[in-house]
């Protein structure tokens, strides 16, 4: 794998990273501060619901016989449960559950987890090794998921008494 094909993911990535923040700073930011803070989060955790699309990487010619076998088996599991600990948590922020907080925190766990150990189990190389059609998650889904991660993370320690203090019957208009 030429250095110049990981130069242009980093680059990519980034500038993706960058136009995502913008875009979070300048228009989302302002509209969440008229929201409450369970409606913020349920914002915030809807992005979660396209992480199916690692399952992709088991079809044939979605990417190519180089990719690393070891990633395409993780990521085929990792990415339908982090699919559903996100829709477990859109559930419960619904609902006002206290249980909002800890699949939350599951939640941002279990994908910070499944982040650091896709990019360590075969290094940056191996990991875009043979990406072919699967190059656009990593430069634009994958930028946009790590952004709400972060956000749902700040938006989490921020409200986090709120979130754990609420009974479920605080739920109004639902």
């Amino acid at each position: 794998m030429p250095t110049q094909h990981l130069l242009v993911l980093l680059f990519q990535f980034s500038a993706c990273t960058l136009a995502v923040v913008c875009l979070v700073r300048w228009y989302l930011f302002p509209a969440l501060e008229k929201l409450d803070c369970w409606k913020q989060l349920e914002l915030l955790m809807l992005p979660f619901l396209i992480r199916f699309v690692g399952t992709s990487t088991l079809v044939v010619g979605v990417v190519g016989p180089t990719y690393s076998q070891k990633v395409a088996a993780f990521v085929s599991v990792m990415d339908p449960l982090n699919f559903f600990l996100a829709l477990c948590c859109l559930f419960a922020l619904r609902a006002r559950s206290r249980w909002a907080f800890p699949m939350l925190v599951i939640f941002l766990v279990q994908a910070a987890v499944f982040c650091l150990t896709a990019v360590v189990m075969d290094g940056p190389y191996g990991m875009i090794q043979g990406l072919h059609g699967h190059w656009y998650v990593g430069t634009i889904v994958v930028p946009v998921l790590v952004v709400f991660q972060f956000l749902v993370l700040f938006r989490l320690i921020k409200h986090h008494k709120q979130l754990r203090a609420a009974p479920a019957s605080a739920a109004s208009g639902q």
